[in-house]
């Protein structure tokens, strides 16, 4: 598989370095890359919640994350996009602990070489799509395309550590489909499944790219939001329950769909477990209790 584009990201505070590497680019014209820069972490991370990016080049030293909680938190914001680190010359060690946990590779800044980048990014790609084709599945459900429990329990653990680190606030919100028994009974098989996907429609059409959302059960979902802030109360909800209860253009529902909602807050002041945050939502699982997730 040969790319000839990607849609990158450079995730760098220093200037110098950024040119450095869009000039090294700039070395192979027949590879063009379409380069987007985010100057620090935070920035980066609300380009990757807004923008298609294909590759994350990604400084592990940056004004406001360092060292390995800078990876760590990237991949669990953009868990489906390849993230190359780069890293100085002392600092080997840690990069190489980010590809064990998961980055395509590791460049040494100072002896990156046009050729070579370009062979790198493009070897990145295509080593993360044939890992998402071996081993995307067991994070994925079947039925809806959204992570199951087993992707939604391991990048909501990465996403703890995220608001750990970043000292931010993150909601956990349980939704349970309502009478989806009944629907199975009264109209088929068939016509349940079509509810859950129009569930699993609405929630990515209602929540951002960098939320974390997932069918944790059998007529349950679950979300996790970083950097909650709450809207007045209701805008959530309206926008979410207008999505659920509009069908598929050309299609028409003979039952009414509705979701209870159940919310949790995680807060590193006070920190709990994955699990408690979610029994903690699953207890509040009504429509009333739930307000705006962003």
């Amino acid at each position: 598989m040969v790319i000839s584009s990607i849609r990158t990201l450079l995730i760098e505070d220093n200037p110098a370095d950024a040119r450095v590497i869009r000039e090294a680019l700039a070395e192979v014209p027949e590879a063009p890359f379409e380069v987007k820069w985010a100057d620090g972490l935070a920035k980066g991370l609300e380009r990757l919640a807004g923008e298609v990016v294909d590759l994350v080049l990604l400084d592990l030293h940056l004004p406001d994350s360092r060292g390995l909680a800078t990876f760590t938190t990237t991949q669990a914001c953009a868990p489906d996009v390849p993230i190359i680190v780069f890293t100085g010359l002392d600092d080997r060690e840690l990069a190489l602990k980010a590809v064990r946990d998961g980055a395509q590779e590791y460049l040494v800044k100072g002896q990156v070489e046009g050729p070579s980048l370009v062979r790198a990014m493009q070897n990145a790609v295509v080593r993360h799509r044939m890992q998402q084709d071996t081993n995307g599945a067991s994070w994925k459900d079947a039925l809806t395309g959204l992570h199951n429990r087993r992707g939604f329990l391991a990048l909501g653990e990465q996403l703890l550590r995220f608001s750990d680190n970043a000292k931010c606030k993150l909601a956990l919100i349980y939704a349970d489909v309502d009478g989806l028994e009944k629907i199975n009974q009264g109209f088929g098989r068939e016509e349940g499944d079509a509810a859950l996907k129009g569930v699993a429609v609405a929630l990515r059409e209602t929540f951002r790219e960098s939320d974390l959302v997932a069918r944790v059960g059998g007529d349950e979902f679950a979300s996790m939001c970083l950097r909650f802030s709450p809207r007045p109360k209701g805008d959530f909800k309206a926008r979410f329950e207008q999505a659920v209860q509009t069908p598929p253009a050309g299609e028409q529902r003979l039952y009414s769909l509705t979701v209870s909602w159940g919310l949790s807050i995680y807060d590193p002041a006070r920190p709990c477990s994955l699990a408690t945050l979610i029994r903690l939502a699953e207890a509040q699982a009504h429509p009333d209790c739930l307000g705006p997730a962003r």
